[in-house]
């Protein structure tokens, strides 16, 4: 069901997920657009790959996760609303920070793919830049609900934040309402000091046993860390400017590979250090 955050501590940002689902194959993409590198994890679902998570070099970061809307909500979708899943090309292509997404939000309405089985069972976005600029945006009946962040963090489970604006973090509930609990008090008190440990271990506590892969993003130096369900004890290091993955923590040697034609499999990448 997934935890994402995005924590500003001493001048430095960090950007964390757990992706939790089905055992699903992973592709990791590194493509450059302009003058930009963007970075995209996605999951194959059905018979296409679907982005999950992605930062740019300017330093901004989306990602999108499974959210248990309230009994009886109703979407207001048309064909004139944006899918977030078109979100993730146009935000991480064309803007820098999290207002300039707003620029392109206008007056249209987010919307996000419903299945009729499970009709309170949606999808809510976080986008985070590194300057501090961080909301969370979920349906609502014919608008936006957008929960900006407050202080030096924000956090997404999988209960609708738009619900909890003007209560205090240990009395939200809902579905992954103890790891949000969980997250926001190690991070608070954790705050002054919070680098890449630091944010593996709120993904650590959160972890859940269909969390198939632990994203950490430090956008100030580009560079993203990642470790995988089948291998979790080893973590591999991905620079977006040099697009290169290599091995790091947990391996014999640290080895650095270029993505070929921009995307690497991770099944094919787990094969490789075997």
């Amino acid at each position: 069901m997934c935890t994402s955050f995005a924590v500003y501590s001493e001048e430095k940002a960090i950007y964390g997920m757990n992706f939790d689902t089905d055992d699903i194959d992973l592709k990791l993409k590194i493509n450059s657009y302009n003058d930009k590198n963007i970075f995209n994890i996605s999951g194959l679902m059905g018979n296409k790959y679907v982005d999950i998570a992605g930062v740019n070099s300017d330093g901004l970061f989306i990602c999108t996760q499974a959210v248990q809307y309230s009994p009886g909500f109703k979407s207001s979708c048309d064909e004139n609303d944006w899918f977030a899943f078109d979100i993730f090309d146009e935000v991480l292509k064309k803007t820098r920070k999290t207002s300039e997404f707003f620029e392109i939000l206008n007056e249209r309405i987010i919307s996000y793919p419903r299945n009729p089985l499970f009709p309170d069972l949606g999808l809510h976005t976080i986008i985070a830049d590194k300057s501090g600029d961080a909301f969370i945006l979920e349906e609502g009946n014919d608008t936006n609900i957008v929960s900006p962040i407050q202080n030096d963090f924000i956090i997404m489970t999988n209960f609708p934040n738009g619900d909890f604006k003007e209560t205090n973090y240990n009395n939200v509930y809902g579905i992954g309402a103890d790891r949000y609990i969980c997250a926001h008090e190690y991070i608070n008190n954790n705050i002054h000091s919070f680098g890449i440990n630091e944010a593996f271990e709120v993904l650590s506590k959160t972890y859940q046993q269909d969390t198939l892969c632990s994203i950490v993003y430090e956008p100030l130096k580009n560079e993203v860390y990642i470790s995988f369900k089948k291998e979790l004890s080893k973590r591999w290091k991905i620079s977006i400017m040099e697009k290169t993955i290599q091995s790091l923590d947990g391996f014999l040697s640290n080895n650095k590979i270029q993505f070929t034609n921009g995307e690497i499999l991770v099944n094919d990448l787990i094969s490789l250090y075997k």
